[in-house]
């Protein structure tokens, strides 16, 4: 079997749908396979998965810390969509900020990049 790179965009939020989950669940597959994850990005309203902000309840998943840690754990960027991203009050600023850590905010040119580069491309 070919070895495939993915290119996964997140436009689902954090909560309210299960558009991020699904992804999440997705590239924990893709990552366990033998295909690569090309790169994540969020755009959209799946801009606020990147929200410092989001306290979810003891009881639910925690989306944005998952997102964190496999980032962290499988050196991933999270790249967020930046004019998506201010348009929906997540920014970046030096005195006010509200990104969560190991999101990154780029233009969509990057995105366009990252696509050119891979095999598939899947949105949730």
């Amino acid at each position: 079997m070919n070895v495939l790179n993915y290119t996964i965009i997140i436009m689902g939020p954090a909560y309210g749908t299960q558009a991020s989950f699904c992804a999440y669940q997705f590239c924990l597959s893709l990552l366990n396979s033998n295909h690569q994850l090309q790169s994540i990005f969020f755009y959209a309203d799946g801009t606020y998965n990147a929200n410092n902000f989001t306290n979810p309840a003891n009881d639910e998943f925690d989306i944005v810390n998952a997102w964190q840690k496999l980032a962290q754990k499988y050196q991933l960027k999270l790249s967020v969509c930046i004019a998506a991203a201010q348009r929906r009050g997540i920014v970046n600023e030096e005195l006010n900020h509200n990104i969560a850590a190991g999101f990154e905010l780029v233009g969509l040119g990057e995105l366009s990049e990252k696509v050119s580069q891979s095999d598939r491309v899947i949105q949730f």
